[in-house]
């Protein structure tokens, strides 16, 4: 059967410019997400720049060859810029303008503007590279728990790999992938491998930024929009993670509760602006003190819970002083003078499989103690506290300012 590279050609631009109209209507409707744009335009670019092969005697003609080709790598590097934009980085325009501008200086070069093989090889190289760039792109983003980031690395490690196949081979293959007369089949195999590449890509950017929609409501419905801490919904979820994970284990655990001291004084006197101030200030003193592996919950009001994991007692109190002390002489300036004010802190600490809710119990009685011996200082439970929380299962007691 005899394929219709026109026809093969035609659809497949149609399927490019198709897919970036969808980036493009996702970021008129998505403004906050400009890496979308930076993605639809090149799919449409890419899809007309290929279009150049439908001109006559495209072999030979310096548009076709020059212009047509620099469109495409431009089109690929901007596929790489918005990989940068959605990682939070700058565009850097001058690499690709250097990639795309030295193509063209090379199609100057009469022996390669004369050679098909020289072109190919150059084109495959400089594409290469480009793919190279976004999966290094990428990659260099690995912290941010995207599932789907890894099969768009692979889509661009991919085509950097088979551009590079693609210079190793082309004295031997038909075109488009190699010098030897035109062959239906390896034109619709190269097609397909090209548009199935940029299909592929698009649907993991898209999938990409889905995931970070959802990451980053998920995140705000489990963070206090004060603090920028956890809040109690999301400490109900650690402690569920929590009970699973240590169940039958033995390991160490310390928990934190904590209670500004005489906070509705402060809200009486200087107003709740300067109160929202005090609590945030409390927050940035307590994460300037604990570990980034250590969890740090608003549970409501001046009330906070710190979860530290494999922390011992004696090294739980010690950054519960760090915290008490560095709070002590910050100080929230106001028209009605300096506002200051203490915390109180109790700990819970053990090195079995305690329930979290045991270690929050023993850890409010604790707080609670801190209070009645006048406030500002940490009090720890006893350990005997655990074992009688365990038996009754007393909820936490409410705190009190």
């Amino acid at each position: 059967m005899q394929l219709d590279s026109f026809t093969l050609l035609v659809a497949g631009c149609a399927l490019l410019v198709l897919l970036g109209g969808v980036f493009v209507f996702v970021w008129v409707r998505h403004r906050s997400t400009p890496a979308l744009l930076w993605w639809g335009v090149p799919f449409m670019l890419i899809g007309l720049a290929l279009v150049f092969y439908t001109r006559p005697g495209w072999n030979t003609d310096f548009i076709s060859i020059a212009l047509g080709n620099a469109a495409r790598m431009f089109a690929i590097g901007c596929l790489v810029q918005g990989v940068r934009v959605f990682g939070g980085r700058r565009v850097a325009l001058l690499p690709l303008a250097v990639v795309c501008l030295g193509w063209i200086a090379l199609c100057f070069v009469p022996p390669i503007f004369a050679s098909m093989l020289a072109r190919i090889v150059c084109v495959s190289l400089l594409t290469s590279v480009l793919a190279a760039m976004g999966a290094w792109e990428l990659w260099r983003d690995r912290r941010e728990a995207l599932a789907s980031r890894w099969p768009a690395f692979a889509a661009f490690a991919s085509f950097a790999t088979l551009m590079l196949i693609r210079t190793a081979v082309a004295p031997w293959t038909p075109f488009p992938v190699g010098v030897q007369p035109l062959d239906s089949l390896w034109l619709a195999a190269f097609l397909w491998i090209t548009f199935g590449h940029a299909v592929f890509g698009a649907v993991m950017f898209l999938a990409m930024t889905l995931e970070r929609r959802e990451a980053e409501q998920r995140s705000f419905a489990l963070s206090d929009p004060l603090t920028g801490l956890m809040n109690r919904r999301a400490f109900a979820d650690f402690a569920s993670r929590m009970n699973r994970r240590r169940a039958g284990f033995r390991s160490s655990m310390a928990l934190l509760v904590l209670d500004l001291d005489h906070f509705k004084s402060v809200n009486d006197r200087y107003g709740h602006e300067v109160g929202d101030r005090m609590l945030e200030a409390f927050a940035e003193v307590a994460e300037n003190n604990v570990r980034p592996s250590d969890q740090l919950f608003r549970m409501g009001g001046e009330e906070f819970c710190f979860a530290l994991p494999e922390t011992p007692l004696l090294e739980a109190i010690a950054v519960a002083e760090r915290i008490r002390k560095a709070f002590e002489v910050s100080v929230i300036e106001t028209p009605m003078g300096p506002a200051r004010a203490t915390v109180s802190i109790g700990i819970a600490a053990t090195q079995f499989a305690v329930e979290i809710e045991v270690l929050l119990a023993a850890a409010d009685a604790a707080v609670y103690e801190a209070k009645a011996r006048g406030r500002n200082r940490v009090v720890a439970a006893e350990p005997n506290s655990l074992l009688r929380s365990s038996d009754s299962h007393e909820p936490p007691r409410r705190l009190s300012a």
